[in-house]
């Protein structure tokens, strides 16, 4: 979790943007810069990372300037990881069982 700095995780907040009494897909795992995350099939990554308390995606052009989900609609590009070796938009990608997602 080099790419994630401690302080741009939330803490003690379990799933603190899921809706209580939604039903939703079951979890899947997929795994984000080595950590071992879950959420929905489906939802898209760029979520379901923020749901999961992850807000920093990368480094900016400087390191008082992170990279993280922007506009969520996939026009700001503020959001490229890479998915399997592929560079992604992660708003736009659904999240499925086994994804190898690293910062880029």
């Amino acid at each position: 979790m080099d790419v994630i700095a401690e302080h741009d995780r939330m803490k003690d907040v379990a799933h603190p943007l899921r809706i209580a009494g939604i039903s939703r897909p079951a979890d899947v795992t997929f795994s984000f810069a080595g950590t071992s995350l879950s959420a929905p099939e489906g939802e898209n990554l760029a979520a379901a990372l923020i749901a999961c308390g992850i807000r920093r995606l990368g480094e900016g052009q400087d390191a008082a300037r992170p990279r993280a989900a922007l506009c969520m609609m996939g026009v700001c590009q503020q959001c490229l990881l890479r998915v399997d070796g592929r560079l992604v938009q992660a708003c736009l990608v659904p999240v499925r069982a086994g994804m190898v997602v690293t910062a880029t």
